[in-house]
Formats: structure tokens, C-alpha cells, sequence
């Protein structure tokens, strides 16, 4: 399944980065030729001392809705693409899914913010919450400095996790929006998770020895998927080595100094949103450049044995 990008929807909290949110989500729109959409979700306002909501009958909700439509107007001044404001009232993962679920298949664009302790075990971050929610790609930008205004929107140089599922051949699908250059280069890693079985029909290789053939056969079959999905239009490598995926990746992405780095995320059940630990949050948390999350179909997902 190619996910074919009709509209981009950029995330915005009113934070210091939502120039970059929508620095990229104006340049991703004018490269895929598609409308924009600016959403804000005006969260439930609580009192500081007693657990109720602040908004009265005097008008406060459509106050802050019509204070969030002004902000956006002062973020979208002179933008070169035409836009479209969407401000809901709710929880953010909640009221962007809803959005999502009305519009032509989409890219969502959001920020990544530290969370750390109790706060992420329980909850995670909005980011995360979403890349376990959304069935769409999602591109989480990181500022590199200390202003992301000024941060370059291109993409030179990008690193795919690969695994055996296959999915990423669906990421790699959409490199081409992200890597328009065809000079830009990617990196394919494929980490070996676990020791393999010797194989029955090689009933006298040693258990090293098998697990060398194991690796040989994935290095293969991933040096002719990058042959089959990019030919000569790219400058591809591929990695396959023993090891954690985010380990890897990470590793990879700093020794390349890698603009993107794009993930697979298998649907999981609500524990998973809540509490999670997967390759994708990994790298969400740590990665040093922008993130790229493509859910896996339900489907695909359940014969490869669920969440990740």
C-alpha cells in the first residue's frame, strides 16, 4: 500500500517552534502541489487549585478558538500556499485524529517536546501518542538550534529502518517527497534482533556459521529491494549487523548526519499508546534530526504478529 500524500496538516501549540512546524509543512505542500491545513486544539483549561473547568458561560471557549484563528493568521503572514485554519476543542491526539479522518490521505507535521519521567511512562508525549493513533505519516520536526525559524527544510541525506515485515518498502515510497534532489543519499539498516535456528536442509553448519549465512541472505535480499525500489536514481547504502534497530539507526543517522529518519509503526492496543517502548519511541525521543513514523496496515500488522 503507497501512501499517496493529497494534503499536509501541520500541528501547532503556539510553542516557540511552530515556525518550523510550518516551515516545513509550507514547503512539503509546495513540493507535492497540495492544500494545507493549520490545526490548534484548544485543550481543556483547568483551575490551578480545584480539578474543574475555567470556561464560564461568558463566552471563553469561542474567545480562545477565535485567539487561536488570530495566532495562526500572524504564523501563516505572507505564506506563498494557500491554507486552511482547523481549531477544535479537546485533547490534541483526540481532536487531530478526528481532522485526519475527514481529509484526503494526509501528512501530519508536529514538533517534538521533552517529556521525561513519570509524565512519559504513563501518557508519553503527543507525538508518540499520535504515531500510535494515527494511520497516516507523520513528520516530527526536532530544531537543530537554538531558534528552528531558520532551519533549512530540505532533506540531503536520510536513514530507513528496515526490518522483515517489508513495511519500509512503503517509507521508501515517500522519500521521493522529502529527497527531491536526486544527489541525496539514503541509508537502509536492517538490524538481526535475534540468533536464528540452524537451517534443516544445513544440518552441518555451526551455529556461527548459520547465523553468518542468516545475515548474508538479509544483506541480499535488502541490497535487491534498494536496487528494485531506487535503481540508479539514488545513492543508496544498506547496513545489516546483529544489534538493537534504535541503537543502529541512531548510530547510523550520527555518523551520516542525517536530516530524516524514517520508521515503520505497527498498531497497537491502548496499553501500548499508553506505556510504550518500541523502536519508534526510541527514536522519537533520541534521534538527533526529524522523524518520519508510516503506520503499518492493520492487516500487515497482525500477521506479522502485532505492535512493535
Amino acid at each position: 500500500m503507497v501512501f499517496p500524500i493529497q494534503a499536509i496538516l501541520c500541528a501547532v501549540d503556539f510553542s516557540p517552534f511552530c515556525s518550523l512546524v510550518c516551515n516545513y509543512g509550507v514547503a512539503l505542500a509546495r513540493r507535492a502541489g497540495v492544500p494545507l491545513y493549520l490545526f490548534h486544539a484548544v485543550h481543556h483549561p483547568q483551575d490551578r487549585i480545584h480539578p474543574t473547568l475555567v470556561f464560564e458561560r461568558g463566552g471563553d471557549l469561542t474567545h480562545h478558538m477565535a485567539d487561536a484563528r488570530q495566532k495562526m493568521q500572524r504564523l501563516m503572514k505572507e505564506t506563498p500556499v494557500d491554507w486552511e485554519p482547523v481549531v477544535r476543542f479537546g485533547d490534541p491526539v483526540e481532536q487531530i485524529t478526528a481532522v485526519v479522518d475527514t481529509l484526503p490521505p494526509c501528512l501530519v507535521v508536529s514538533a517534538s517536546h521533552g517529556v521525561s519521567g513519570f509524565r512519559r511512562f504513563f501518557i508519553g508525549t503527543v507525538v508518540e501518542r499520535l504515531s500510535r493513533t494515527l494511520d497516516c505519516p507523520m513528520l516530527v520536526v526536532k530544531p537543530t538550534t537554538g531558534n528552528g525559524n531558520e532551519q533549512a527544510t530540505d532533506f540531503k541525506t536520510v536513514v530507513v529502518s528496515c526490518d522483515a515485515s517489508g513495511h519500509w518498502h512503503q517509507l521508501a515510497q515517500l522519500i521521493y517527497l522529502f529527497e527531491p534532489d536526486p544527489t541525496s543519499s539514503i541509508h537502509l539498516v536492517h538490524a538481526v534482533e535475534g540468533p536464528m535456528g540452524i537451517p534443516l536442509d544445513e544440518p552441518r553448519l555451526s551455529y556461527a556459521q548459520a547465523q553468518q549465512a542468516y545475515q548474508a541472505r538479509v544483506a541480499d535480499h535488502l541490497d535487491q529491494a534498494a536496487r528494485n525500489l531506487f535503481g540508479d536514481e539514488k545513492q543508496v547504502s544498506t547496513m545489516v549487523a546483529p544489534g538493537e534497530p534504535e541503537e543502529m539507526v541512531l548510530g547510523v543517522a550520527q555518523a551520516q548526519a542525517a536530516d530524516l529518519i524514517a520508521v515503520g509503526v505497527r498498531p497497537s492496543g491502548r496499553v501500548g499508546r499508553l506505556i510504550a517502548g518500541s523502536t519508534t519511541e526510541a527514536l522519537l525521543r533520541h534521534a538527533p534530526c526529524c522523524v518520519l513514523t508510516v503506520p503499518e496496515p492493520k492487516k500487515q500488522a497482525d500477521s506479522n504478529g502485532g505492535g512493535k
